[in-house]
């Protein structure tokens, strides 16, 4: 009777479980969509002006079509990003003017086709849908919002992951078309991005396993060829000689630092220090390295004894899995070579985040790919489960405060940009202030670009307006710093409740800035609702022009709230720009 029983609920907990897998696999995929859209704004940040703003206005100016590939193709700083401008000109073209929140979206979509593809993959395994829900989680988390929310890094990263993984998972099959469309696909990939070039090599180790012989040497000449083309005129290396000069210095640090970003995904404590930050993934990439080396060493060692024992399926996902791994470990490797010598925390930056998390994806598709037939499928399933469940609930805990403070400092910035002609990432009197300010200027005087509104839109004349307010002797403001910045924080419960987005205001006779509070994105007022029982503002003074500047605060009321005092009100301190 038991044994009937226990019979008799199975297929009903089968039938469950296919009715609850679509909801778990869509949970982080619409969290993730639902943060991108809420968060996503029409600002561009530092590189994002020459990038797209500069090169749309070089491009538009061009008379003749050589000028117009020339302005496509011409690298700046260390790559060439061929998609990031196509989708510049496309937007342009379909809708007159250049939208950062849009390019954001385009990028998400290259994002959702990594997505697509790992899935794609994990289908041809013919396992319970519910098996893939770590992927889910490990994939759509906000470790990586930098190469999420900025437009420039999500068509550089966002869009080379997902070129080179199409072409490898094209060359993992057969048929003429399929190589064809993999070498096409390669050559943009190539020209997207700078590391896009490690696809040849991954695609070459692929050709190589697979004894394609006569592709392998087509596919080498072209690389080659794509190769010397991306480095022909380059005149920009960002100072990579020193990185080799590091390199010979402090091997050690290159090596951890391998260790450190390919175990980025356990990036969990990011506010400690950073020995203390980087020592849980550098034991986690210390643990996922030689994972992976076995799991080549599993999938590859018939080809080399000549003991095929894997069906057609399988053989395809080998080669590809092979492949993704030569192209992780390359970037990883040069990464580690290259970056360490501006900090070690460049290890675990935003920009790179979706690399740990993609590889971590990969391998549990690799080991649900190869343990099948094993016993330990089961172990590996619910390991993948936990591992991912942490790693999503905890970076949203972490960098959703991160990502809303984020949209109201560019709101903030753009505000400085538009009225000082800086704000967007240069400093007062530099170079790139010179440049962005002629490129802002003329986009927006084009309707190329248009800046967006924000919480100080209905103050934005009274904020601006040249005629001084008198001091509100009621108002304290605490100051410290000097040198880089100054941190102003009025009394604690010295403001009437509530308190919403709020800035303070550093005004002289010719120019106000804004800077965003950022204590309302503290974890305790974010999450739980807390009010906002003070005003504290990062000063950065080497935005401001050189003078003095009287200090203030912008309070605008609460949605749906009356405002008890003027939303903007002036202290008698000051601030001195040499």
């Amino acid at each position: 009777m038991l044994t009937s029983a226990a019979l008799s609920t199975k297929p009903i907990a089968l039938t469950w479980m296919r009715r609850v897998a679509p909801l778990v696999i869509a949970l982080p995929l619409v969290c993730y969509l639902v943060l991108v859209v809420t968060y996503a704004v029409n600002v561009p940040w530092v590189d994002d002006m020459d990038a797209f703003l500069s090169f749309i206005l070089g491009y538009s100016d061009a008379t003749t079509l050589a000028d117009k590939v020339d302005w496509l193709l011409r690298p700046n700083n260390e790559h060439r990003i061929l998609t990031a401008k196509l989708s510049a000109v496309v937007m342009r073209a379909l809708t007159g003017e250049v939208n950062f929140r849009w390019l954001v979206f385009v990028a998400f979509g290259f994002l959702f086709g990594t997505f697509a593809l790992c899935y794609r993959v994990f289908r041809s395994m013919n396992l319970p849908l519910l098996m893939f829900a770590p992927v889910c989680f490990i994939f759509w988390q906000p470790q990586y919002y930098l190469t999420s929310l900025w437009a420039l890094t999500g068509l550089q990263h966002g869009v080379v992951i997902f070129l080179t993984l199409l072409a490898l998972y094209l060359l993992s099959g057969s048929g003429r078309y399929r190589f064809a469309g993999a070498i096409l696909v390669q050559v943009l990939a190539s020209l997207s991005m700078s590391n896009g070039l490690f696809g040849w090599l991954a695609g070459a180790v692929v050709l190589a396993l697979a004894r394609q012989w006569g592709r392998l040497g087509l596919w080498l000449s072209i690389g080659v060829a794509t190769i010397v083309f991306y480095f022909h005129d380059f005149q920009n290396a960002q100072g990579n000689d020193s990185s080799v000069s590091f390199f010979l210095h402090s091997p050690h640090i290159v090596m951890a630092a391998f260790f450190t970003f390919t175990g980025a995904l356990l990036d969990l404590v990011p506010v400690s220090n950073i020995f203390r930050r980087s020592l849980l993934p550098t034991l986690f990439g210390l643990l996922l390295v030689p994972t992976v080396f076995w799991f080549l060493w599993r999938m590859n060692w018939p080809l080399w004894s000549r003991h095929r024992s894997a069906n057609a399926g399988q053989q395809r996902r080998r080669y590809f899995f092979t492949g993704c791994y030569t192209f992780l470990f390359v970037n990883a490797a040069v990464v580690a070579i290259l970056r360490p010598r501006f900090g070690y925390d460049v290890m675990l930056v935003s920009n790179y985040m979706i690399y740990p998390a993609l590889l971590t994806a990969l391998v549990y598709l690799t080991g649900l790919s190869e343990l099948r037939p094993r016993l330990a499928l089961g172990r590996w399933v619910r390991t993948g489960l936990v591992v991912s469940l942490v790693v999503w609930s905890v970076s949203y805990a972490l960098h959703w405060p991160q990502i809303a403070f984020r949209k109201q400092m560019l709101l903030t910035f753009s505000y400085n940009q538009k009225h000082n002609d800086i704000g967007l990432g240069p400093n007062w009197g530099s170079p790139f202030a010179d440049m962005v300010r002629t490129v802002m200027r003329e986009t927006v005087r084009r309707g190329i670009y248009r800046y967006p509104t924000g919480y100080f839109t209905p103050y934005e004349t009274r904020v601006s307006s040249s005629t001084p307010m008198p001091a509100d002797p009621n108002l304290n403001l605490h100051m410290r710093g000097g040198g880089y910045d100054y941190i102003v924080e009025t009394d604690v419960d010295a403001l009437p409740q509530p308190v919403g987005q709020a800035a303070v205001v550093i005004q002289s006779n010719q120019r106000t800035y804004l800077f965003p509070s950022e204590f309302g994105y503290r974890p305790g007022v974010f999450y739980l609702g807390r009010p906002v029982r003070t005003i504290w503002a990062e000063v950065i003074n080497p935005i401001l022009a050189p003078g003095t500047y009287r200090v203030g605060l912008l309070t605008p009321p609460v949605r749906g709230e009356k405002g008890v005092n003027s939303p903007i009100r002036f202290s008698n301190r000051q601030i001195t720009i040499p």
